[in-house]
């Protein structure tokens, strides 16, 4: 993969390990629009970055360049991960099935936290329906035509009326309660960004609608924090293929952590992106 930044653009030659939309449909983000065949429109805060590509490039057009940049991981050496994975597990390779293009993405927190807590027990097409309503309702229209994700001040006075009127369901009082606790000083992102992995998921845990696998979506795709191991259905049936045991949610994790450690998350990533293209 040759990247090339440019003023106003990214542009990623050779890109056989950098597919948007296999990126982009993986589970890790609900704020994108794709307007054509071949391009889609990415939304993060107040930022946008149109995307088009073709089976040999990828062009990132953005104001934002050193912005998008970091969010879709560029300076990150992902065959290295790939080889520090096998030495951990030599038989993962077949686990990269289609999966080297996938990057995790570097989320601002606050946009990923409310939109893991929509996403538990939910379908993507609603997801991405209600945060597209809640950014019309509270965001602002960007150039590109879309509406920015609100930030907590336009936010913080959103009521649980407004949450029911977007259908929210019972996830609307989960989203007034939480919004209040992230503009209050006890949950400055700052402060969050320094405590250990540990202490970050059990303090994510107090926000309601967060559970253990939400909470550690959101420290794998915003916090940067590639030590913890999700797991959902995907996780749950991939678990065969590596033991007869029957475990709980809480083994499945550990047992994974115990053999892919700091790597953990990037491998969850590729094993989900596995299964899910199986389709088990």
């Amino acid at each position: 993969m040759e990247i090339e930044k440019q003023e106003n653009k990214i542009v990623i030659k050779h890109n056989f390990d950098f597919d948007i939309e296999e990126i982009l449909n993986s589970g890790q983000v609900f704020s994108y629009y794709k307007t054509s065949d071949n391009s889609y429109v990415v939304i993060s805060g107040d930022k946008f970055a149109d995307i088009i590509f073709s089976a040999t490039q990828t062009t990132i057009k953005t104001d934002y360049v050193d912005f998008f940049y970091n969010y879709f991981d560029l300076d990150m050496d992902y065959k290295k991960i790939q080889r520090e994975i096998l030495k951990l597990q030599p038989d993962f390779g077949k686990f990269f099935f289609g999966g080297n293009s996938i990057r995790i993405l570097n989320q601002e927190p606050v946009q990923t936290i409310i939109s893991f807590i929509v996403s538990a027990n939910n379908n993507i097409k609603r997801i991405k329906n209600f945060l597209t309503n809640m950014s019309e309702r509270f965001g602002e229209k960007l150039s590109c035509g879309y509406y920015s994700f609100p930030n907590l001040s336009q936010l913080k006075n959103a009521t649980l009326e407004d949450f029911n009127e977007l259908k929210a369901g019972y996830r609307g009082a989960y989203l007034v309660d939480t919004i209040q606790k992230l503009d209050s000083e006890e949950f400055n992102i700052q402060t969050l960004q320094k405590l250990s992995t540990k202490d970050l998921k059990t303090k994510l845990i107090t926000l309601r609608g967060i559970g253990p696998k939400v909470a550690e979506c959101i420290l794998l795709f915003s916090f940067k924090r590639s030590d913890v191991f999700p797991v959902d259905t995907w996780i749950r049936k991939s678990f065969s293929l590596f033991s007869n045991e029957t475990k709980n949610d809480l083994q499945i994790e550990q047992y994974f952590l115990d053999i892919f450690k700091e790597y953990s998350g990037f491998a969850q990533q590729y094993l989900y992106n596995y299964m899910l293209h199986k389709n088990y």
